[in-house]
Parts: C-alpha cells; structure tokens; sequence
C-alpha cells in the first residue's frame, strides 16, 4: 500500500496530462497494460479507459465465474469484440445485459442456445461460428443487421437450411463459408448471391474430395443479369478468397463474372507439377482492376508469372516452386510493385535476395526468410530506396544474436529508414485457421 501511494505522489509530482499517458500506454501490447495496470490506482483507472480497449479482443471461458469487480472493469473498458468459449442461455443473455455496446461475437463452439440469444446483442454486426453443431441455423435470419458472417465447420445444419439463413441477410459486406462438408450447389449459389446485394468479400473452402462444381462461371455477370426484384443484383465483389483449392473444382471461365475484384487469394490443397491444367492464368487475364494477388503452394510460378496483371500492388508468394527465370519474368510484369512477401520453394539452391533491388526497385516492404543467406545479400536490400519494413519470417521464439546484429546493421546503413521486423506465427484463440499455410 506504501509503495502504491508513494508511486501515486510521483505521479502528480510529474503532473504530465492524463492523455498523454495514455497516448504511451496505448503503445503496449495487452500484457504490458495488465501489468502497468497493477502498479497503482492511478495507472489502474487510465488503463481502463475505453481508447484502450476498443481494438483488443475480450476472451470469456467461464462466465459465470465473474465477479461484480469484473463486470465493472469489462464495463469501463468497453471492449466491442467477444469471444465467447462457453455459456449457457442464461450467461449469454447476462452477458448482453452487461456488455450492450459488442459489436462482434466468436462463438467457439456453436450451438442452438447460442444462436438463439444472439438476437440479444442489439449492436451485433460481426459474428463468427466455429465448430458449429446446430441442427438448424434459422435463428441466424433474425440478424439482419449483419455485415460480417464466418461459418467454419458447420457438421448438422443442412445445407438447405443454411442456404435459406444465408439469404436473409441482405446487409452483409464479408461472408466466411468455409463449410467444406456442405457445399453449395452452383445455382443455390447464383441465387444467394443475388440475395446479397451489398457482398463485397468472400472466402470460400472447398471440400478434399470435392470435384467440378459447373462448366460455366460461378459468377454470373452481372451486366447479363436482369432481376426481378430490385433487391435481387449480383455483388460487385472487390475480394474473394478460394482455400484447400485444386484443379478443376473451378473451370477457366469461372470467375469472368466479377471483374470488379482487386484482391484475389487461393490457397491451393498441395504443389502440382502440371501446368497446363492451371486455371489461374486464365483467371488473371479477366481480372483488370486487381491490386492484391496472394498464392499459397500450388503451381510453379511459370505457369502463370506472365499472367498476372499488371495492376498488382501487393504480391505473396507462399510455398510456390519458382526459378530464377520466372521470377525475373514476373517482375516485368509488376514493375509498381510495393509490397512483396516472398516465400518461395526452389528446386536447387539460387541467389535470390541479391536481385530484389533490381527486380523490384519500388518495394516498400518485404516480407523474407533469412536463414542460411549471407548476412551482405539481406545488406544489400539497403539499396532499395523506397524501403520502409523488412519482415523476418523464420520462426524464431526467442531473443537471437544475429536478427539483432542484422538489425542494427540495416539501421545504420539506411539512417534507421528501414525498420526490421520478426513475427513470430502467434496463436490467436479460436481463431479460424482455415486460410494459415
């Protein structure tokens, strides 16, 4: 208590303003601010200020275990974003009663009682369903006001049933299917869509035994389209996602109907050493407008390196088998290339860090491995001019000598205009991990 009030008394001593703590405590990551938190009632009350919370995640496993003194500081803090492990009906509709501000809710493990206290959440506009075991998912119609849905391993529901919830919620932006083991049959899907006006994103997952899903575009054009209902128009999609993919599942002609989209993503099932049976380049061709092109594994980057337009902003390269030859070739077809995140699979050791300045003169971030790359090649990447992050990839858990001595050393060489950064793979709890390669 003495060492709490005298801590207190320095505080006023310095007499800085209450915002600019909490300008510097917004800095710290969550187990920073619990432990800054700790250290005195002043800290205690600044750090539960909502501006500090409105962008964390609260993680509740046992509801019922909260106490009074709980409720108070989850109040305080206003965290909008909830993600519920385990409650029952009472719980879930407590928890609407005390929190009535949550805008978005992760239910881990979905079932019937969850979904029908959803409609409690007056505010909720994000939802996302992991290891759903609901015999219906009706309830979620009554959740109009939904922008953001994520349905990952949904096992009871028909897919009837989830096609006719789906449809009722004309308001959603970013939709989440990843029910690999319910399909949608392709004109149940040209139907949804039509229901879905406002749709912007969407990731799909596609099942491991799944095969062709039609000869003809997924998407139907929407400038062919004449609907009956004003409601009913086709989305002009600007990002879509296609994970656990594999040839044919989609033919070539299947996304002609979306050349709004700028940001495109497939995660494809494994490597496949066929190339003329890759149906990206034929895809890339339809696409005019895209800024953003993500590739996990799949085919070699031959295959498609010309293809890919030269709109392209922002390029990730993940597991892909590549030579030299392409990867130069890809390059004059991006030259405005300003962000990179390569990760590729060589057949034979090549230098390849060495070339990235002149391959990609504009970069203003670069994502890469350094492991077993001589310390001058990643010195090199000094040379790129617009360079402002360069991202460590390999795994490291702990502190090491060498990511510290390399960042000191591009910190000197660029006047401290590159910064160096490791991110280590973090787990996030309950996250949809779907899309992780």
């Amino acid at each position: 208590m003495l060492v709490c009030w005298r801590l207190e008394e320095m505080m006023a001593e310095w007499r800085l303003p209450e915002e600019v703590w909490v300008h510097v405590f917004d800095f710290l990551s969550t187990p920073d601010k619990l432990s800054v938190r700790s250290s005195c009632r002043f800290f205690m009350r600044l750090i539960d200020r909502p501006a500090l919370w409105k962008n964390t995640r609260l993680y509740l496993e046992n509801i019922s275990s909260l106490t009074a003194h709980s409720w108070r500081t989850l109040s305080s803090r206003r965290s909008g974003s909830v993600v519920v492990l385990k409650a029952k009906g009472k719980e879930w509709r407590q928890l609407a009663v005390r929190l009535p501000w949550v805008h978005s809710v992760t239910v881990a493990v979905c079932c019937a009682t969850a979904l029908n206290s959803l409609r409690e959440f007056k505010s909720l506009t994000r939802l996302g369903l992991r290891r759903c075991v609901c015999p219906s998912l009706t309830p979620l119609s009554a959740l109009h006001q939904l922008s953001h849905l994520s349905l990952c391993e949904v096992v009871s529901a028909p897919t009837s049933d989830i096609i006719h919830a789906l449809s009722q919620l004309t308001n959603l932006t970013s939709l989440h299917y990843h029910a690999c083991s319910k399909p949608i049959p392709p004109a149940a899907f040209h139907h949804l869509l039509q229901r879905l006006p406002k749709l912007k994103h969407l990731s799909l997952k596609m099942g491991s035994n799944q095969g062709p899903i039609s000869k003809d575009t997924l998407f139907l054009p929407q400038a062919n389209h004449i609907p009956e209902d004003p409601q009913c128009r086709v989305p002009a999609l600007t990002s879509l996602e296609l994970l656990n993919y594999s040839d044919p599942i989609l033919f070539p002609v299947a996304l002609q109907g979306i050349p709004s989209l700028r940001l495109l993503t497939v995660q494809y099932r494994g490597w496949s050493v066929e190339p003329e049976l890759c149906h990206l380049k034929t895809w890339l061709s339809t696409m005019p407008l895209l800024s953003e092109l993500n590739i996990s594994l799949g085919y070699e980057l031959g295959a498609y390196a010309n293809s890919v337009p030269a709109t392209v902003h922002r390029l990730s390269l993940k597991g892909v088998m590549a030579e030299i030859k392409a990867l130069r070739d890809l390059a004059q077809r991006v030259p405005d290339l300003l962000h990179l995140h390569l990760d590729l699979y060589f057949h034979k050791k090549q230098s390849l860090i060495a070339e990235i300045p002149w391959l990609f003169p504009k970069l203003q971030s670069l994502a890469i491995r350094y492991h077993k790359v001589p310390v001058e090649e990643l010195l090199g990447l000094a040379q790129l001019s617009h360079l402002k992050y360069l991202v460590i990839l390999d795994p490291i858990t702990g502190p090491n000598s060498a990511l510290t001595d390399l960042t000191q050393k591009m910190h000197i060489q660029t006047n401290y205009r590159v910064n160096v950064i490791h991110l280590p793979r973090s787990k996030v709890p309950n996250a949809c991990l779907c899309a992780n390669y």
